[in-house]
């Protein structure tokens, strides 16, 4: 079995919905002993990319707490979130996709509403999609997101990008605005997409 790097616990406190985002639920569950201290009510992420293979991802979820104490304890936390946890976070995600992941700039904020903590996460990626020539793929390999709650992926594209693929189907799609709305445990999305040239028609296949 495969040795886990253990990280501090206020790096796991952090990383809470960077977490969810990424998809690894295993390395979640093995950190808070098997047992989330909270319920993920509402999640929205929202991807948006450019051509350089940068994205900004915008994360928003609802927690509720049914332990006071432990929610004081989630604020804390947030509160004196690193950089530099966040970037050996993110030195662990590229191994896992294979390729270098690097935030640039994150901020959070975070609200007490009563039961509830409403996280809003924003983080500047370099290396968000994998770039070849003039072609970007989104593909985080074999990476899968959980589902909680009531959840909707959306990912921005340029505008006057080109699709090439898109892996899963969107739930709804407007121009290069994609929005997935799952169910069920779903692959990371794969969206592969290019500059549109002059004279160039668009070519499309949704898997």
């Amino acid at each position: 079995m495969r040795r886990v790097k253990k990280l501090s616990s206020r790096t796991i406190y952090i990383l809470l919905i960077i977490m969810v985002v990424f998809m690894l639920v295993e390395f979640l569950f093995f950190f808070l002993g098997g047992r989330a201290p909270f319920e993920i009510v509402y999640y929205r992420s929202t991807m948006e990319y450019d051509y350089s293979g940068n994205a900004t991802f915008t994360t928003s979820a609802k927690l509720y707490f049914k332990d006071e104490k432990k929610k004081e304890e989630y604020k804390i936390n947030y509160a004196s979130a690193s950089k530099e946890e966040l970037n050996k976070y993110f030195s662990q995600i590229s191994k896992e996709v294979g390729r270098e992941i690097v935030p640039l700039d994150y901020n959070v904020r975070v609200e007490d509403t009563g039961g509830m903590l409403e996280v809003t996460e924003t983080t500047l990626l370099r290396g968000a999609a994998q770039v070849k020539g003039d072609v970007l793929d989104t593909s985080m390999g074999s990476l899968t997101l959980n589902v909680p709650g009531e959840t909707e992926i959306v990912m921005k594209l340029p505008e006057d990008a080109t699709v090439i693929s898109i892996f899963p189907t969107p739930t709804e799609r407007e121009n290069n605005v994609l929005i997935w709305r799952p169910k069920e445990p779903m692959r990371f999305p794969s969206v592969i997409f290019k500059r549109v040239t002059e004279n160039e028609g668009v070519s499309e296949t949704a898997e």
